[in-house]
């Protein structure tokens, strides 16, 4: 009996053995076959992606940031390698593009998907090669899917923030996107922005860094209100809002690019590859043909990425969001003394909203006052509530404010400024000696040039050029190279203290002890205070610190220090004043006195030309000299 039972069970186990032998054949050549299958299918895509030549389709472009370098060689502006399947991806459309149709028919990965990773570089060849998805493997992308129908896309808004002096990374102002959701709620949509990472706090490294990319910059994205937060009332920036024609599908196709760019980098450049021309990649994501990159010289200004924009025909709308500075010293303005100044004590919590003798306009303003000081960290939540709950619980008893109480005028929008390259020829007498002029400056704004647009009291010129020729003597000369030269004249009221300050380094022809010009190198600084003089006019005092180094002088340098004060109005609109004057001691190196004044008038012709009249004085080493000059500029 024990032996049939074994024989049985020896000749089930044998047929057993035979039949999982017969099916781990069958798996294993089911498995050849569709390795096989794949293998062949992702070689046809290629074959067929190379045949229509998608590798030189402008949208393959877009999305993995090619451009051609100053040699013609296409690079790609993304330095993550992370970005690129390929190994030499960043340099090789055609590489990149095999392995990125190669990889998606990697098996598993499910978030790691290639088709998860790159979204909108999977919907674009699924288009173009009808990619039959039934015969890739299966993935599942929740991290993808979730953020997609959290965004909800269904339009964009082109954000800027205007100009921040006292942020060297935001002097020329900002640009980002927000992404609206069908429910339109503008605080609570997402906001898409580029930037430098870096915690540097010296202007100074913070420029020479930039300018040669030494900062990594990435794409974020964050709750809108947290840059209003930032921007509107922190920093104390005005901003546009500019409603893309971009429809739903358009902008889903940019949300999907966004994805792919989520943790990488790129070499951010100060004056290029900045915030404002890597945004123009998204936008070119969702339509193409607007051709926006293309348009951006050496130079990419924030203002002119809006130029571009709206030249593209892509602007529909704009909204004016004034910062909360703005807004408290709008309804300041309406104020007296005292009830400013009881504001100020409601806000600080020096005085008792239920007990005090407050008007409506004094609550509004203690309202915006909290507030501001809450941004800024000057008080705590547990504070802050409680002053503001009881600043609203007693403005709430008085009623409404008139419709027209607090009526804040938007200024000229920033595209509607002059362009930010000017040229300019013109001529004039120096000692006596008549001149022609040639005068070119890559970057940005002049104080004596129209305002609309631009920050009043601010000036950003960088390489700001002027050759003289002397007929006379047939001598070409350069008069003027500023590196830089940075004024920022910000106004005190009664609630803001801010300081004005400025900064210039370059070459400059001076008036030396032989009586003769020579060029000298400066590099000069100050600070002080600014006053509003009417409503179009700065008057201003600086304390300055000055340095010059030049072959001509003794010791070959002289530091000096003094002040320079000065008024600047806009007469009548487009005609535009500065007064200024100048004194300095150099007390160490060269010493010797040198005083100076000049009085400038811009009349503008058009948004983008001018008449320029400047005369001015000066008097060192007991001579003196008179500089008139006429140009006329032309802004490109």
């Amino acid at each position: 009996m024990i032996g049939r039972v074994a024989s049985n069970f020896r000749a089930y186990g044998a047929r057993c053995a035979v039949c999982l032998f017969f099916a781990f054949f069958v798996i294993a050549t089911s498995a050849g076959i569709a390795t096989a299958s794949d293998n062949a299918y992702a070689d046809s895509l290629v074959a067929t992606a190379r045949a229509k030549r998608l590798v030189d389709d402008r949208y393959w472009q877009i999305l993995l940031h090619y451009r051609p370098d100053f040699l013609g060689t296409v690079r790609s502006l993304i330095d993550d390698p992370r970005f690129f399947l390929a190994p030499d991806g960043k340099v090789n459309p055609e590489a990149e593009l095999d392995a990125t149709l190669r990889g998606f028919f990697q098996e598993g990965g499910g978030n790691e998907a290639i088709r998860c990773r790159f979204p909108a570089r999977y919907d674009w060849l699924r288009e173009q090669l009808g990619i039959d998805e039934r015969r890739l493997p299966p993935v599942t992308c929740t991290e993808l899917d979730k953020a997609v129908a959290a965004a909800d896309p269904q339009g964009a808004v082109l954000v800027f923030p205007a100009a921040h002096m006292n942020n060297p990374a935001s002097m020329f102002g900002h640009t980002l996107l927000r992404i609206d959701n069908r429910y339109h709620s503008e605080l609570l949509a997402y906001a898409v922005n580029y930037a430098a990472v870096t915690d540097e706090t010296n202007g100074f490294a913070y420029a020479v860094k930039g300018i040669f990319g030494m900062y990594k910059g990435y794409y974020s994205i964050l709750p809108y209100y947290d840059k209003v937060k930032e921007y509107n009332d922190m920093e104390h920036r005005d901003m546009w809002e500019y409603r893309l024609d971009l429809t739903p599908a358009e902008t889903r196709r940019m949300v999907l690019h966004i994805w792919e760019l989520r943790g990488i980098y790129s070499n951010y450049y100060f004056f290029d590859e900045n915030c404002s021309y890597n945004l123009l990649f998204l936008l070119e994501t969702a339509r193409p043909s607007v051709h926006l990159t293309d348009r951006m010289g050496a130079w990419v200004i924030p203002s002119d990425t809006v130029r571009a924009v709206r030249a593209a025909g892509l602007i529909s709308g704009v909204k004016y969001r004034p910062s909360q500075a703005a807004r408290i010293r709008t309804i300041s303005a309406t104020l007296t003394d005292e009830e400013r100044r009881l504001a100020m004590e409601l806000a600080e919590g020096r005085a008792n909203p239920a007990t005090a003798k407050a008007s409506v306009g004094t609550l509004d303003l203690a309202a915006e006052l909290l507030q501001y000081r809450y941004a800024r960290r000057e008080v705590d939540k547990v504070e802050f509530n409680r002053l503001y709950l009881a600043i609203l619980t007693r403005r709430s008893a008085l009623g409404p404010a008139k419709a027209d109480a607090y009526v804040i005028t938007p200024p000229a929008q920033p595209e509607e400024g002059h362009r930010t390259m000017q040229a300019g020829i013109g001529g004039g007498i120096r000692k006596g000696r008549p001149f022609a002029e040639f005068s070119w400056r890559p970057a940005y704004h002049d104080l004596l040039d129209p305002s609309d647009g631009y920050l009043p009291g601010a000036q950003i010129d960088f390489l700001d050029t002027r050759l003289r020729y002397y007929p006379g003597e047939e001598e070409l000369r350069l008069q003027r190279l500023h590196l830089v030269d940075i004024v920022s004249l910000s106004p005190w009221d009664p609630i803001f203290r801010p300081v004005s300050w400025k900064v210039a380094a370059g070459f400059d022809q001076e008036l030396h002890r032989d009586g003769r010009d020579h060029l000298v190198f400066r590099l000069s600084t100050g600070g002080g205070f600014a006053a509003s003089v009417g409503d179009r006019g700065i008057a201003y005092l600086i304390g300055d610190t000055d340095v010059m180094a030049g072959e001509q002088l003794n010791n070959g340098a002289a530091l000096g220090f003094g002040a320079s004060t000065g008024l600047l109005v806009d007469l009548l609109p487009g005609w535009k004043l500065h007064l200024s004057g100048k004194g300095i001691y150099y007390a160490a190196g060269d010493t010797h006195l040198s005083l100076k004044g000049e009085l400038g008038q811009n009349v503008r012709l058009g948004r983008d030309q001018s008449i320029q009249l400047t005369v001015g004085g000066e008097r060192a080493f007991g001579h003196s000299q008179l500089d008139t000059t006429v140009r006329w500029l032309y802004f490109f």
